[in-house]
């Protein structure tokens, strides 16, 4: 076992893959949560995707000498917060729906950028691109472990500071406005906050398991769990399990940790379903034999039993 740890923590890309997995399930417990109980979890998927745009374009602006100074990495934050605003100003009429829309076209439109300027970009920068969509948790650079402490710590204080106001935006919209809340102005800041810490998680990570960790986990927490503080306490244990448990796996068989971590997540969700009918056929039949406790006696409510020696006079 001491010989375990020792190579565990002696294994520099093994601790920044640990520390990568605590920040992210933490990223995970807090704009995850959100932005489930918000109806928004499609847009995990569509600010990743759109970071990969950003970074193309910026390596674009590099390449052709535009703009040499424009780093991936920016594009990706400012692709990410355009998605974000365009999210936020479709949705402040409340609908969800309209919303979603909004993610799909932006969606639509970072990856038709991505894929037409990868024409213009050398084929080693191609490579780092694609990074953006698949990634891997145990090639990170010490430059990407700082970017999501950095980004960590932005979300968390934000949530702290934001926690009941985000709540009642995210559960009841409308009524907050009808309660005089500037819901609108916490609105935008729940998702360009989210989508500033996907962007940067994505580029660590990748958008593949950024998507299944920020919202299947969150899925399956808002199935079970009833409070928000429980959700994200769930939330965060489940994304450091998928994680652990995937780095585990790929040191024991030639296989992506990422893809691991993203099936366990999405495996979590599938549970959860199976154990909240469990619970609820558990909870009718509970009801169905109380209701038949209560029916029985009063069946027989004003029914004279007669006497066995009613019949023996003599």
């Amino acid at each position: 076992m001491i010989d375990l740890l020792q190579l565990i923590f002696g294994t520099p890309f093994i601790v920044r893959a640990l520390i990568a997995a605590i920040l992210i399930a933490m990223i995970a417990s807090t704009s995850g949560t959100f932005l489930v109980f918000r109806g928004l979890s499609f847009m995990a998927s569509g600010v990743a995707h759109a970071a990969l745009g950003g970074a193309a374009l910026g390596f674009f602006l590099q390449e052709t000498g535009f703009f040499p100074w424009f780093d991936p990495v920016l594009g990706a934050v400012l692709f990410a917060v355009l998605v974000a605003v365009m999210t936020g100003y479709a949705g402040e009429s409340g609908i969800a729906q309209k919303m979603e829309v909004a993610v799909g076209v932006s969606f639509a439109l970072s990856m038709s950028l991505a894929v037409f300027l990868m024409y213009y970009i050398p084929s080693d920068k191609v490579l780092v691109l694609w990074g953006y969509l698949v990634g891997d948790i145990l090639l990170l650079t010490n430059q990407d472990v700082v970017l999501l402490v950095i980004t960590t710590t932005l979300v968390v204080a934000v949530i702290l500071m934001l926690n009941k106001e985000f709540v009642y935006v995210s559960v009841d919209y409308e009524g907050a406005i009808a309660h005089g809340m500037n819901a609108r102005a916490y609105h935008y800041v729940m998702l360009v906050v989210s989508a500033i810490a996907i962007a940067l998680a994505t580029k660590a990570v990748g958008a593949i398991l950024v998507y299944a960790i920020l919202v299947a986990p969150a899925a399956a927490s808002n199935e079970l769990v009833k409070s928000v503080t429980g959700v994200m306490v769930a939330v965060f244990s489940i994304a450091l399990f998928a994680q652990v448990i995937g780095i585990m796996i790929s040191f024991a068989i030639a296989v992506s940790p990422s893809a691991i971590a993203g099936l366990i997540a999405a495996f979590s969700y599938v549970v959860a379903l199976q154990v909240r009918r469990i619970r609820e056929r558990a909870r009718d039949q509970k009801l169905f034999e109380a209701d038949k406790e209560e029916t029985i006696p009063a069946t027989f409510e004003g029914v004279v039993v007669p006497d066995d020696h009613s019949g023996h006079n003599h």
